[in-house]
């Protein structure tokens, strides 16, 4: 046994983490790198390239880690947080709904201390390219989701316990977001909750579909039915360009809504709502076993 390994062989919850988020930060740079020279400096090209790519290499490189490292033979993509499970499909609209309601929650303080002005980019033209946005909208949200919820977070949460695992992975999911246009202290600590939120919603239900909803729900809400910026980014403002004019606290200035102390209390109530809400956890497909082995596994390393 080394110092990496159990005695079984497989690579420890903690190291599993490790090497997983560096491939994924590695994954995430060559990504950038191709999508930026095959953008033809076009923002949304760039933007389309990228997530797509990321995304793709993610489940490469998760796969090839839950085959080689946990000594997973099947149902790899369940592993990563994907079951195909009775109520999957139900878990994932639930999330696209809730995360549309709790970005409407987030707007209507506006309408009373603020000004909310929308002008209206949609032609015919543009239409070929909602198609497009659409599936930029899922596999961002996916990628980022397989990162901070998924395998990473799967062992974390065995190495150092639950909650610890919840709070680090979304101080880092926070922490990734300094760089964006506009961001500040308030950005960065309702980024923190969002991981937080999406990090509960996975728990809850032992799957990224809850959380993978709720992320594209608010993404899809916030920049393409409002037209406002997603995390300082305007990049899905396809239909209307929208400006909020207001208190800081109230708009969140060019970082967007996802700054204001409105969101902040939004992100809290969801919070609450994720945990107290009779959510069931999905079934997970059975780990092939050894044939000493005395109890049955699952796939999934996710306690509730």
């Amino acid at each position: 046994m080394s110092g990496f390994k159990d005695n079984t062989g497989k690579l420890k919850p903690f190291w599993g983490f490790v090497f997983s988020l560096l491939l994924a930060a590695l994954a995430f740079f060559v990504s950038g790198n191709i999508a930026y020279e095959a953008g033809d400096q076009r923002p949304f090209r760039i933007e389309f390239i990228f997530r797509l790519l990321w995304a793709l290499l993610l489940l490469g490189i998760f796969i090839w880690m839950v085959t080689v490292a946990d000594h997973v033979e099947e149902h790899r993509i369940a592993a990563q947080g994907l079951p195909r499970a009775r109520g999957w499909v139900k878990h994932l609209v639930l999330g696209f709904l809730l995360g549309g309601v709790l970005t409407c929650l987030t707007l209507v303080p506006v309408h009373f201390y603020g000004q909310f002005r929308t002008v209206n980019l949609m032609t015919t033209h543009l239409l070929p390219n909602l198609g497009a946005l659409l599936l930029l909208m899922a596999v961002g949200a996916l990628a980022e989701e397989l990162v901070f919820r998924g395998y990473p977070f799967q062992h974390l949460v065995r190495a150092i316990g639950t909650l610890p695992a919840i709070l680090l992975l979304s101080l880092i999911y926070g922490t990734v977001h300094l760089r964006n246009p506009g961001a500040d202290a308030w950005a960065i600590g309702n980024s923190v909750l969002i991981g937080i939120l999406l990090s509960t919603a996975c728990i809850r239900t032992r799957a990224l579909w809850l959380p993978w909803g709720i992320h594209v729900g608010w993404n899809f809400a916030l920049g393409l039915v409002c037209g406002l910026p997603v995390s300082g980014f305007r990049v899905f403002a396809l239909a209307l360009y929208s400006q909020l004019y207001g208190p800081r606290w109230l708009t969140g200035g060019q970082y967007g809504p996802e700054a204001s102390a409105t969101a902040t209390v939004v992100l809290v109530l969801g919070i609450l709502l994720l945990w107290k809400l009779p959510l069931r956890a999905l079934a997970q497909p059975e780990r092939q076993v050894e044939a000493q082995a005395p109890t049955r596994q699952t796939v999934s390393s996710i306690q509730t």
